[in-house]
């Protein structure tokens, strides 16, 4: 036995010492490194694009070349404008003409004018399985398309004459005319078959009434063409017409280059009657868009109604719900309106629903940066029921003023001294002076500003 053992341990001494090498199983695996994998982006924009020249829906917006080693693959771009507006592109460089020129107007507006834009070019690589992205700045010049929108457009044909001195104006909120390219206009044809043309102010002011081209006359397509919607034109402009006497309003929209012309039933003025007026007398209201929304201020101090005619009581509105501020009216020959409480008075009626309301004008002040109070607080006036004025004698310096009731922006009057307009956006313009100022409003196109340099 002890023999044995003797051997057994001898035998794992010789197998120990038959081998020089050595191996620390305990010890983590090693490799060599790898050599780091080099991925870049070389590009450039053209020097401008103008959408309008482009032909065909897709136009080139940047050259690039990605250098990477053989197995990598090129997945994607992707172009970001401005740090905000993400633009669709092709592998070959290429987006969508529409994409370009939305992505223009929504960081810039609608106007063709050229814009130069920050960009980032991002492009996306496969390698062995993981994407790695490489970018490089561009700077990229665009003008987008859009059609000629002239300032103002103006109405001339047989309902209003062929001249440049006759020549009717379409309304405009005067905002950029790329963000409201919408011009609205009232007017009457007294005659069947009547033809119409549209003017733009660049022809109005370059003393050429009828200058053609892409700046020029605005028509239809086929010489009298009577309907009621439809194209617009500066090729070979041709006259349309209407073709029943009556009352219009015309809308364009010169981002499109489309026309409508709707029949109106409302009239531009209705008229409160009442114990103010003794009964006898009327205070007007205007509805001068046409839609049956109509406005007027006077002293109210008892029963009223309201009535479509001047002169006369035929269809009047009563009545039909309510109290004396605000309510439902009828033509079914109902109650006179509730008296209010005395005092200086809105009135809105809107005869679209058949509804009324009254507010009560508590003050009516002078705000400006042409007055002592800037454009924080109002001068106010005094009300002279004699002859339904608000007056003020206050100093001015040069700059601007507005008028307003009750301390806020609900009920002001701006556009010009000339004609005051209610919930005008313009301001009205004064020079520094001593004024006494006397007020009347009655409603648009009656309202009476008077301001006397003392």
């Amino acid at each position: 036995m002890k023999s044995k053992l003797l051997y057994i341990l001898a035998l794992a001494t010789s197998l120990v010492a038959c081998t020089d090498d050595y191996t620390d199983w305990a010890a983590p695996l090693q490799s060599e490194p790898e050599n780091p994998i080099d991925v870049s982006l070389s590009a450039s924009a053209p020097s401008a694009i103008d959408i309008a020249s482009v032909e065909g829906d897709s136009v080139i917006v940047f050259t690039a070349t990605v250098n990477a080693p053989e197995g990598c693959v090129l997945a994607s771009y992707k172009l970001t404008l401005n740090d905000t507006q993400d633009l669709p592109v092709s592998l070959g460089g290429k987006a969508a003409v529409s994409d370009l020129n939305n992505a223009v107007f929504s960081l810039y507006g609608r106007r063709p004018t050229e814009r130069v834009m920050n960009a980032v070019l991002a492009g996306y690589v496969n390698v062995k399985g993981a994407s790695v992205k490489v970018s490089q700045p561009l700077q990229l010049s665009v003008t987008p398309k859009a059609p000629f929108i002239d300032q103002a457009y103006y109405l001339v044909g047989d309902m209003c004459g062929w001249a440049v001195e006759t020549k009717l104006p379409f309304n405009h909120s005067e905002a950029d005319v790329y963000e409201d390219p919408v011009f609205s206009i009232v007017f009457t044809t007294t005659a069947d078959n009547q033809y119409w043309k549209i003017i733009p102010k660049t022809n109005v002011d370059g003393g050429d009434l009828w200058a053609v081209g892409e700046t020029g006359v605005v028509g239809v397509a086929v010489d009298g063409d009577a309907s009621m919607s439809g194209t617009l034109t500066t090729t070979d402009p041709q006259a349309g017409k209407i073709e029943k006497a009556g009352m219009y309003r015309m809308v364009l929209n010169m981002m499109e280059y489309t026309y409508t012309i709707e029949e109106l039933n409302f009239a531009p003025y209705i008229y409160e009657i009442g114990n103010n007026t003794g009964w006898g007398n009327v205070c007007p209201l205007a509805g001068l868009n046409y839609d049956g929304q109509y406005k007027g201020f006077a002293y109210l101090d008892g029963e009223l109604k309201y009535k479509p005619h001047e002169n006369d009581w035929n269809d009047d509105w009563e009545k039909a719900s309510g109290d004396a501020y605000a309510g439902t009216l009828t033509t079914e020959g109902s109650d006179n309106i509730d008296a209010v409480a005395p005092g200086f008075y809105m009135m809105d009626v809107d005869l679209v629903d058949l509804t009324y309301k009254h507010t009560l004008i508590e003050t009516m002040g002078v705000i400006g940066s042409a007055t002592p109070g800037l454009w924080d607080a109002d001068t106010d006036m005094t009300y002279d029921n004699s002859d339904g004025s608000w007056n003020l004698t206050i100093e001015l310096t040069d700059g601007e003023i507005k008028i307003r009731a009750n301390d806020g922006w609900d009920i002001n009057w701006g556009g010009s001294i000339e004609e005051p307009t209610f919930n005008a956006a313009g301001n009205m313009a004064v020079t520094a002076g001593n004024y006494s100022i006397k007020f009347v409003p009655v409603c648009d196109g009656k309202n009476k500003l008077t301001m006397t340099k003392n």
